[in-house]
């Protein structure tokens, strides 16, 4: 099979994001390395030395920063990865798991700080819970004087990360298992007397965790150097490390910035020595596993955890719902005492007023998140378009360059580097430049986060596509391009604004990337939310955390309906 000219210039977007992530980490690493070692001209540190370091360790506080940072992310890392784990393992193919598929797209669209402020709402000494069971239960007239919101161990920071990043484990996992033979495996070890659970612990979960490693590893990552979720239900006296780093960074003495620089390097080392270690448990469980595996125990001890599994995950479903209702009663609240359950006088004034002063902001973010996103559109399905036509030309004995391979380590750099290591290094290299705070910089830093998310959530159907469709159309003499778009990109139209709607959720959820390249020029609605978190009046938090969960909420509305609107006579077109 001979290439098309179209084919041929699909090989030019692997390698341009190859390209595009390896010069954004290096530059970002080095501009991070550099004043950490104490070295910055520009502001009169010429020397190299390791007097910063000497610095970070002796700052009052940091030792509780490091513990709270490894506890709350290695924790909660750990607590998404089992509980899906388990929930695949129990509830694959039951009603269950067709209802969480189905309520999975508006449960991503809650961006992190909402989803925070939510949870904080529902915990909170004066929060919803405490009024469901105040004054019957409880007794209380007034808010209890319990740290229950940024507690010193992190624990509500711990809850509310399992919470938020187990249905991206779960979309994650619903992608890998595409390329799982799974109802033949069911149905051979059933016959060999096994049980469900047993069959996905023993075969199943070892063929899927390879296609889930990537994933797992951008959990910790981001666990372990989260900064909205930290500033909003983390501890504040000390904070958690990176949000101590973001301090040491915004501070006005310019010298802290050396502090941070080194304070993000170490945060990048804790992240990449927690990485590494999850990686030797692994290798080290894979082994000690064999006997396990082939002992030919038909029964499984998990099996007795498996209502409490069930349990767990309607909570989690409940809780993040919950967390949007409250939102919805606190942004309509005019007067709401403690221990009253609902409020008693309600308003629309502060939605009138938020409307109006979020403008701006959500001007920004709508701007930035839909070119970041129809640019990481074009960028993957270039991407993906290439790996298709590599595999086609290898079948037909062309060996040609299948840059793809290596893509999947490229993108998901990013996701394994704390934000704030890398972000950190770009701010300094583009101040230096004199190309910070000009909003294409802003639109890129949005883009090197948005592009990993929106690949996995488009590869696993867009590479399931039945090619010989448009091989068909081919044959009949319509050129590559016609057929791409004419019959492929059409029939793959909703696995497409699905990713989409990702990569635009993505982009509005970025903190760090705003805050540092923007530098201060721009104000998106996600660093608005995040600095009246902070507040007292939580009718104005409430705005516009809910201004923040709507603006991806439409989008994927969107994404789900009009590919039903489209081919509503046609459902053949629809993949």
């Amino acid at each position: 099979m001979t290439q098309m000219p179209g084919q041929e210039k699909s090989r030019i977007f692997p390698v341009f994001v190859i390209g595009l992530f390896c010069i954004s980490i290096l530059a970002g690493l080095l501009g991070t390395i550099l004043p950490s070692m104490n070295y910055l001209p520009v502001i009169g540190h010429t020397q190299f030395s390791l007097s910063v370091w000497f610095d970070l360790f002796s700052y009052p506080g940091i030792q509780t920063s490091i513990l709270v940072t490894l506890f709350s992310g290695l924790t909660a890392s750990f607590g998404a990865v089992s509980l899906a784990l388990l929930f695949i393992s129990f509830s694959y193919g039951n009603a269950l798991w067709k209802f969480f598929e189905k309520i999975l797209s508006p449960i991503l669209s809650i961006p992190h700080a909402a989803f925070a402020i939510g949870f904080g709402f529902l915990i909170a000494p004066s929060g919803w819970v405490m009024r469901m069971v105040s004054p019957s239960l409880t007794g209380f007239t007034y808010p209890p004087d319990w740290i229950l919101l940024n507690d010193p161990a992190g624990i509500s920071l711990t809850i509310a990360l399992a919470i938020k990043e187990f249905p991206f484990l779960i979309m994650v996992t619903m992608g890998a298992l595409g390329q799982l033979d799974i109802e033949k495996t069911l149905l051979a070890g059933r016959a060999l007397g096994y049980k469900k659970e047993q069959i996905w612990m023993k075969i199943l979960i070892p063929k899927l965790y390879p296609h889930l490693r990537l994933s797992i590893f951008a959990i910790i990552a981001y666990s372990l150097s989260v900064v909205d979720m930290a500033i909003i239900l983390g501890p504040s006296s000390p904070p958690t490390l990176a949000v101590l780093i973001l301090k040491w960074f915004n501070d006005p003495d310019v010298s802290f910035k050396l502090l941070a620089a080194a304070g993000s390097l170490f945060l990048f080392f804790i992240v990449l020595l927690s990485i590494l270690s999850v990686y030797l448990i692994e290798r080290t469980a894979g082994f000690f596993s064999r006997f396990w595996i082939t002992n030919g125990k038909r029964h499984s001890f998990l099996t007795r955890f498996k209502p409490i599994v069930f349990y767990i995950v309607i909570c989690t479903i409940l809780f993040t719902g919950v967390c949007s209702v409250i939102l919805v009663i606190w942004s309509l609240t005019w007067q709401w005492r403690f221990p009253d359950f609902l409020p008693a006088a309600w308003t629309l004034k502060l939605w009138a007023k938020g409307l109006v002063s979020s403008f701006d902001p959500v001007m920004t973010t709508l701007l930035t998140g839909m070119a970041s996103a129809f640019i990481g559109l074009i960028l993957t399905i270039g991407c993906l378009e290439h790996d298709v036509n590599s595999k086609k030309n290898q079948i037909g004995k062309n060996k040609t360059q299948n840059y793809n391979k290596y893509i999947h380590y490229f993108l998901y750099l990013p996701l394994l580097v704390p934000q704030i290591t890398f972000m950190a290094g770009i701010q300094l290299l583009l101040v230096i430049m004199k190309m910070d705070g000009y909003w294409i910089t802003l639109m890129g830093s949005h883009l090197l986060f948005v592009l990993p998310y929106m690949f996995i959530a488009l590869s696993a159907t867009y590479l399931a596509f039945d090619g010989r469709l448009t091989d068909q159309a081919m044959l009949l003499g319509k050129s590559y391009t016609i057929a791409l778009f004419r019959i492929k990109l059409p029939m793959l139209l909703r696995p497409i604004l699905f990713s989409f709607a990702i990569g635009f959720s993505v982009s509005v959820a970025q903190y760090i990337p705003t805050m540092l390249v923007g530098a201060g020029r721009f104000s998106t609605i996600t660093t608005e939310v995040v600095n009246i978190a902070s507040g007292s009046d939580r009718r104005a938090i409430a705005v516009y955390a809910l201004i923040q969960q709507l603006l991806p909420m439409i989008i994927y509305a969107v994404a789900i309906i009009f590919p039903k609107f489209l081919y509503y006579n046609r459902k053949g077109m629809q993949v």
